[in-house]
């Protein structure tokens, strides 16, 4: 099983980083290991892995029900009234290094670290952030299918879309899109930026009513099978295009297709930024670039690797990355377009492929 495999990875990081234990908390970190989603909210859940041996499970009884693969575990269910943090020390080293899920609250750790004064608590960034950089078949085909559905979406949203109709109302037609894909959870909140809100990258869709000659924006994903999607694409409404708005959408495709074609294992990520970021800068608008090129995408819709222009961190093969270059004319319009890349034993693989063409809905 990928559990079974993805705990043995772990245990293997932890016996070569000289560390005792690891706590794994966060819904989407207890999901990776266990196959369980559950969100137990100010409760305590966690998953205790050592060095060796077995791994814990330490969570409310009420949750018993829950675990879809109860065999992998000792489990340790507690009640309303016990102290929880005292129970999850208890079966935790009793000295060295813990590394502690980056997500866990702060007034979890401090409580452990004032129960147990001789482990060195450290995250877990060189743990499960290494585990989870690198998606394995089975993470890889539902990504797939994730980014399948979004391509369908993207495409029907993009028909609903004409003159007269608001930025929240395209935004509810992909609510319903991704609801025919039984896609109930969306990544993100969809962002729908027509004319001069399309400038703002995040911008919050509003009952701005679409009219003809305005530049769209359109950032969607849904979460299928608990794996992400995520893409953008931008469009012009009606026939009345600038020379312009074509400029500008001709540089962001041109950066966003030769950041895809820069990606194989070995190349620095940085290095995909600057492919991006080199070609915008130099048609004049590296200002207006305000962003990162890219980010992680699996479990999370941002995760690890960051496609920054500091991350000297090599790709390789498993590693899923969103490219995603814009421009944004303050008051005017903005252009982003987005694709999903899987790094490959040798290139890449899109998981989306929408056309990145510029469509003028008329």
């Amino acid at each position: 099983m990928e559990y079974q495999q993805r705990i043995q990875k772990a245990q293997q990081l932890l016996e070569e980083q000289n560390i005792e234990a690891l706590i794994v908390t966060s819904p989407p970190n207890f999901f990776y290991f266990s196959g369980t989603w559950l969100d137990s909210h100010e409760r305590l859940q966690a998953i205790v892995i050592k060095k060796s041996g077995p791994p814990m499970m330490v969570i409310h009884e009420m949750a018993k029900e829950e675990i879809r693969n109860p065999s992998l575990f000792e489990s340790i269910f507690w009640k309303d009234g016990e102290h929880s943090i005292e129970i999850l020390n208890s079966n935790l080293p009793k000295s060295g290094i813990v590394s502690i899920d980056n997500q866990w609250p702060s007034q979890n750790l401090i409580q452990l670290m004032q129960l147990n004064h001789n482990i060195r608590c450290v995250e877990s960034t060189n743990v499960i952030g290494k585990l989870r950089l690198y998606k394995d078949q089975k993470e890889i085909e539902l990504l797939r299918k994730s980014g399948s559905i979004a391509d369908d979406v993207m495409e029907k949203a993009i028909a609903f879309i004409e003159p007269g109709k608001t930025e929240i109302e395209v935004v509810n037609e992909i609510k319903r899109l991704f609801k025919t894909h039984n896609v109930e959870t969306l990544s993100f909140p969809p962002i729908v930026g027509a004319g001069k809100n399309g400038a703002i990258p995040h911008h919050q869709a509003d009952e701005t009513i679409i009219s003809e000659g305005d530049m769209v924006v359109i950032d969607l994903g849904g979460i299928k099978d608990h794996y992400c999607s995520d893409m953008t694409r931008t469009i012009v409404v009606g026939e009345k295009v600038s020379d312009e708005m074509k400029e500008v959408y001709s540089i962001v495709k041109l950066a966003q297709e030769e950041a895809v074609k820069a990606v194989k294992p070995g190349v620095p990520i940085k290095e995909i930024d600057k492919k991006a970021r080199d070609i915008i800068t130099k048609a004049g608008y590296g200002k207006q670039f305000t962003h990162r090129t890219g980010h992680g995408l699996g479990i999370e819709v941002h995760e690890e690797p960051f496609v920054t222009d500091k991350n000297e961190q090599l790709l390789e093969e498993g590693m899923v990355i969103s490219i995603e270059p814009g421009i944004y004319i303050e008051g005017k319009f903005g252009v982003r377009i987005e694709n999903i890349v899987l790094v490959t034993k040798d290139r890449y693989e899109s998981f989306n492929h929408y056309t990145r063409e510029l469509i003028c809905k008329c």
